[in-house]
């Protein structure tokens, strides 16, 4: 994953360069929306061809939760996916060493989740890539969305990889099973990860070279578990142990009651065969086959589009300057535009220069939501580095009244909460009432680190062991820093013993008045 920070600086001095002549920008290219029930697709590709895999999807997603035993979520917020149509403007997006290594992204933040793929032409066979990418993707965020629970990362991967090969009949069936082909390759010609060496592997101990062994070999583990080994019900369990931070090579010996050399021969004769069983299925009766709806963006609202993405995503942030530029120039900048300008100068500690962009947004557009999220953080972010004596409280007072706003009118976003929370502690109020806010920004993205160790904290703080347990436990397998980990890992064994109970379920939604 490239640095966000560094990408930052790279933005920071570009920013400040006069315009030179390139590659045709992405404002130059037309734009569609493609719109279903779950998904929204923004993308420079044939529109046609999109709705042909939004249409896959649909279907895909009414498998993937009967497989999983879950229930459609009325309400639930679309996914978006920006599907480009060629490697240039994909580069453009993410940058161009990133375009060389991946045809696809995913991510989930504090704002939402998104999905990004290369699309690369539109013929059948790179239409199947994109397809496959996105059920891959679409897998992760079905299996971890609104959850805590963690998984391996040869079966995150490997299960992904799984699921990522759905195909469908003109009969509305569905198969499921197939070798991936990229990662057939991988074995050939690598050959499978040794297994205890796959067992402990993570993000974190896996060179970048060993990463398409650790997707192409948990692949073809998890094909054994969910296919031949008829150990699901004991894989579950195992789930459960390492979530509690067993060690995993030991985990799955005691939940499948098999010694590591017995599954490792499994795992051997699984390859050696080169056999793998599939299995076929009909598409849940009660779907209806989606009807994708195409609309071109005009191209004020398409510039704004890729714009936020850029800022959001922070894979690129250089190419805003040029996308700002042509906007000026062909006279298709927005005043939402210049909110997301100001964005990404509030992000890099330009704040002057971000109160002066916000300034140029006429009264009559600064009720949206876009402004007043703009202009929250921007009023809570010029506070956050200066000492509590002299921290501007009119200042921190605005930014509260925009976040009341912000989170009565967006209660699903996470990060209106997590502001409001920030704001209310450097107020003053009562610990109880900003953790209430920080609980909710919590319930909806419990899987942002920022966001859990510091409701981790509160709850350490107050000696709630039992709640502390279950938000701490999982930041356990999110802690990317030593020190880090170590810090929840003492808190955790401090107050554990105190906890008699696995664990408390907090649930419900808060609603902020003015």
């Amino acid at each position: 994953m490239f640095s966000r920070s560094f990408a930052l600086l790279v933005f920071c001095c570009v920013f400040a360069l006069t315009a030179c002549a390139g590659p045709r920008t992405l404002g130059e290219e037309t734009w569609y929306q493609v719109d279903s029930d779950h998904f929204r697709i923004v993308t420079n590709g044939d529109p046609a061809a999109v709705k042909t895999l939004v249409a896959d999807l649909e279907r895909y997603r009414a498998v993937a939760l009967s497989l999983f035993g879950e229930e459609s979520t009325a309400g639930e917020k679309k996914l978006t996916i920006y599907a480009t149509a060629d490697r240039q403007s994909y580069a453009q997006l993410v940058g161009a060493e990133l375009a060389e290594v991946t045809n696809g992204l995913y991510d989930t933040t504090a704002d939402g989740s998104y999905a990004l793929v290369n699309l690369d032409g539109r013929t059948g066979e790179r239409q199947l890539k994109a397809r496959e990418f996105l059920f891959h993707e679409y897998t992760h965020f079905l299996t971890y969305s609104g959850n805590t629970t963690h998984y391996p990362y040869w079966y995150s991967e490997g299960f992904a990889e799984f699921m990522s090969t759905m195909t469908f009949t003109a009969d509305g069936r569905y198969r499921l099973g197939a070798v991936p082909r990229e990662r057939a390759m991988t074995l050939l010609f690598t050959s499978p990860m040794p297994l205890e060496q796959l067992l402990r592997a993570t993000v974190y101990n896996t060179s970048e070279e060993d990463k398409p062994r650790v997707y192409a070999s948990g692949w073809m583990l998890a094909h054994w578990v969910l296919m031949e080994s008829g150990k699901t019900d004991e894989f579950k369990e195992f789930v459960k142990a390492y979530n509690s931070g067993a060690d995993p090579v030991e985990a799955l010996e005691q939940s499948f009651g098999m010694t590591l050399a017995e599954i490792d021969k499994q795992y051997q004769a699984m390859f050696e065969s080169g056999h793998f069983d599939m299995v076929s299925g009909r598409i849940p009766t009660d779907f209806q086959e989606a009807s994708p709806v195409a609309t071109r963006l005009p191209q004020p609202r398409a510039v704004a589009e890729i714009a936020n993405f850029i800022v959001q995503s922070g894979y690129n942030l250089e190419s805003l300057y040029g996308l700002v530029q042509y906007a000026r120039v062909r006279g298709v900048n927005s005043a939402e535009l210049t909110a997301i300008q100001a964005e990404a100068e509030s992000r890099i500690g330009n704040y002057q220069r971000a109160e002066q962009l916000l300034a140029q947004v006429p009264s009559s557009q600064r009720d949206t939501l876009w402004y007043k999220k703009v202009d929250a953080w921007l009023s809570l972010n010029g506070q956050v580095m200066l000492p509590n004596n002299s921290r501007d409280r009119e200042q921190l007072q605005k930014a509260r009244k925009q976040f009341v706003f912000l989170v009565n009118n967006d209660a699903e976003t996470a990060s209106h909460w997590f502001g409001l929370a920030m704001t209310m502690e450097m107020l003053g109020y009562p610990r109880e009432k900003y953790v209430e806010m920080l609980e909710q920004a919590y319930l909806r993205a419990p899987r942002q680190v920022h966001i859990a160790q510091w409701l981790a904290r509160e709850l350490y703080m107050q000696k709630d062991a039992e709640y502390f347990t279950q938000v701490a436990q999982p930041l356990l397998l999110e802690m990317g820093s030593e020190e880090e980990y170590k810090e929840i890992k003492m808190m955790l064994a401090e107050l554990q013993p105190k906890s008699q109970a696995k664990g408390k379920v907090h649930s419900g939604h808060a609603h902020t008045g003015g």
